[in-house]
């Protein structure tokens, strides 16, 4: 039964996408009991909204309080089950829901934000924190999931932390930067091949009309460096040689003493 709340209240915000171009869902929940309003209109104006948050708010219920502003943010961008996962599984932990579909106009978040500190003041010590998400592109599924990562992170952060509101809308109407990509037809692709066949073939010509030995290299640097080393390897064999050769040794040096010294010693 609570599942299907928590279904309801996002189809809610798909309901009526097309209805007007400048308007965005309206998402609030919260940790502590609230009594929602008892018209609770799918289309509704940015002042008529703003006056049900006051009186939702007005009694501080909860220590912390999230304000999530997702520039761009249309009702169709809800309407995926796998768009905000992170949102719906909040959603299902609240024990108070209040969704609008359509609200035609800006909301003043920042407004929202002055209005709860104001409220709390002499209660308690609120937490009021603003989260402002990537403006959404135009094509935005994957922008809009990356931004619920985002959020799923500080809610994960809020859940351990007792109680807490959450309102989630969408920010001012920003424009964002597309990359553009160019289009060839087929025809072009085909002309730029040929043209790119034409100048090899005539890079091949005119490398084999060349000479010989501008054609080809055959001095390199690790050439020269080679017969550098060389000729300084051969001059060193060739001093050695020539060492050696120059050594001279008498004959009478090898001949057996037959003298009456060498006949001493034998004694």
């Amino acid at each position: 039964m609570r599942l299907f709340r928590i279904a309801a209240a996002l189809a809610a915000c798909c309901a009526s996408t097309h209805a007007f171009s400048d308007s965005s869902p309206f998402i609030l929940f919260s940790t502590a009991g609230l009594e929602l309003p008892a018209d609770s209109k799918q289309i509704q104006s940015s002042g008529e909204v703003q006056s049900s948050i006051q009186k939702l708010l007005a009694s501080c219920p909860t220590e912390r309080y999230l304000v999530v502003s997702q520039p761009n943010l249309n009702a169709g961008d809800l309407s995926a089950k796998d768009a905000v996962p992170n949102l719906r599984r909040s959603l299902e932990k609240a024990q108070t829901r209040y969704t609008v579909a359509e609200v035609a106009g800006q909301l003043d978040l920042k407004e929202i934000s002055a209005f709860i500190q104001k409220s709390c003041e002499g209660s308690v010590q609120p937490l009021v924190d603003e989260l402002d998400l990537a403006p959404l592109p135009s094509n935005g599924a994957q922008t809009l999931k990356e931004n619920d990562d985002e959020l799923g992170m500080v809610l994960e952060q809020y859940e351990r932390e007792g109680s807490y509101t959450i309102i989630y809308a969408g920010g001012p109407r920003k424009e964002t930067s597309e990359t553009y990509r160019a289009d060839f037809q087929d025809a072009v692709h085909q002309e730029l091949k040929r043209q790119l066949h034409i100048a090899q073939k005539r890079a091949e010509n005119r490398t084999r009309n060349l000479p010989l030995f501008e054609k080809y290299q055959y001095f390199s640097p690790g050439i020269f460096t080679a017969l550098i080393a060389f000729v300084i390897l051969m001059s060193i064999l060739y001093a050695g040689i020539l060492a050696v050769a120059s050594l001279e040794v008498p004959y009478g040096a090898f001949d057996k003493e037959m003298g009456p010294a060498a006949q001493k010693k034998q004694q």
